[in-house]
């Protein structure tokens, strides 16, 4: 078809006026927004690795979705102020019950079996109906989140079997996933346009507030237990360029704590604007894949890091601390800090030119690159987070790295 570009059904009359759109897409928005706090709040908790990875990417795809949805919202005659309003209690309440996960079984459940597929099945019911030439910029929305969806569902059903079949966590799951459809149903679908029922659902775990853990959680039965303390691999070798490799690959792979601390602050502060949010989520993502950079390298090596001691003290030593300086800490006391000629180049220009490891020397140029990202990011939200200029803020990371560095020679004495 060659007429209309080639869109299907110009003539048809849409389901979707604009007013209408704006309340549907608003609910969109909400429970993608939504996840990425439930994700966030969940990474330092839950125990399998794969799955605070997945949270990991998982959460950044939800902030895209929901920047592209914002801005939607904006192109539909709606205010700031309405894009941000919670839209519908019931939806809240599902919200506030999904986050009551009690173990990764039930976060998987619920958000990869219950509400990201009821995303999926609504927002291709919208694509259906929407007057396809008015509405083309919310389809396009649509169909590129729906790549994402699509692909996130089919992990989570994958994980979710492997679960199941581990028969790790106490029965209880099933129930969490009835309550979490009920929810659902109560609030009228995902888009709100299923019939409610008149009798608003009454509270079940979430009469109590989700709290982040004081110390970030590793699988017990698989991992090495969690450590203050720098580790290499067993038996590392005697060439010490190789060594120091090996080493580099292990610091790497243990930047799992750096985004369990970005995770806590995207839970814990309040009130910030949704670029900080977009921004920290990006961030957040960043330090996932360094911690897969040093996955990839060590597996490539043949070495097994997961029975090893597991690093936590990014997010350990720092939990009890207010979310901006905790921010402050990373973006400004260690990544800005590591922008010298002998951070982040240097590690570079050992794996190119000492090491002469290829695919360390690629991982390291990109997370040279991703460092100054987040340097700047420091530079752009602490002083805001601190309410001070950013000559403060770089004295605040030099006492709490000092503060830091105390308590991690501590643990080494401790030993």
């Amino acid at each position: 078809m060659l007429k209309f570009a080639g869109i299907q059904n110009p003539y048809t009359i849409g389901e979707f006026s604009v007013e209408k759109n704006a309340k549907v897409i608003q609910r969109y928005r909400y429970i993608h927004e939504n996840l990425i706090t439930i994700a966030a709040g969940h990474l330092p908790a839950r125990e399998d690795w794969d799955l605070k990875v997945a949270l990991g990417k998982h959460l950044y795809e939800d902030a895209e979705a929901t920047d592209q949805l914002r801005k939607r919202l904006s192109q539909l005659r709606t205010s700031a102020q309405f894009i941000n309003r919670d839209p519908d209690p019931s939806l809240s309440l599902l919200m506030e019950e999904l986050i009551q996960a009690n173990n990764d079984l039930e976060l998987t459940i619920g958000i990869y079996d219950v509400i990201k597929p009821a995303l999926i099945q609504t927002y291709k019911k919208h694509i259906a109906e929407t007057q396809q030439i008015v509405d083309q910029p919310t389809i396009r929305i649509l169909r590129s989140i729906i790549i994402d969806l699509e692909e996130q569902v089919a992990w989570g059903q994958e994980m979710i079997k492997v679960m199941q079949q581990a028969n790790v966590y106490s029965e209880g799951s099933d129930e969490f996933k009835d309550k979490l459809q009920s929810f659902l149903i109560a609030a009228g679908g995902v888009d709100g346009l299923n019939e409610k029922s008149s009798s608003l659902p009454h509270r079940w775990r979430s009469l109590r507030a989700y709290n982040l853990p004081i110390k970030s959680v590793r699988d017990p039965r698989n991992m090495g237990p969690t450590t203050l303390s720098r580790t290499s691999v067993s038996n590392p070798p005697e060439n010490p360029i190789h060594a120091n490799l090996l080493f580099m690959m292990r610091v790497r792979q243990e930047e799992m704590t750096a985004a369990e601390l970005i995770a806590g602050v995207i839970f814990s502060q309040k009130n910030m604007p949704w670029e900080f949010y977009f921004d920290l989520a990006r961030h957040l993502w960043d330090e996932i894949r360094h911690a897969l950079f040093g996955q990839a390298a060590l597996e490539n090596e043949g070495y097994e890091w997961m029975s090893q001691p597991q690093y936590t003290s990014d997010y350990d030593i720092n939990a009890h601390k207010l979310p901006g300086t905790q921010y402050t800490w990373l973006s400004i006391g260690i990544e800005e800090g590591a922008m010298t000629r002998t951070g982040k180049r240097a590690e570079y220009e050992f794996c190119r030119d000492e090491a002469k490891h290829p695919l360390m020397t690629q991982f390291q140029d990109y997370d040279w690159a991703d460092e100054v990202v987040h340097a700047n990011l420091g530079r752009k939200w602490t002083p805001d987070l601190i309410g001070e200029n950013i000559e403060f803020v770089r004295e605040v990371a030099k006492q709490e790295l000092e503060d830091f560095w105390d308590k991690v020679k501590a643990s080494y004495s401790n030993k």
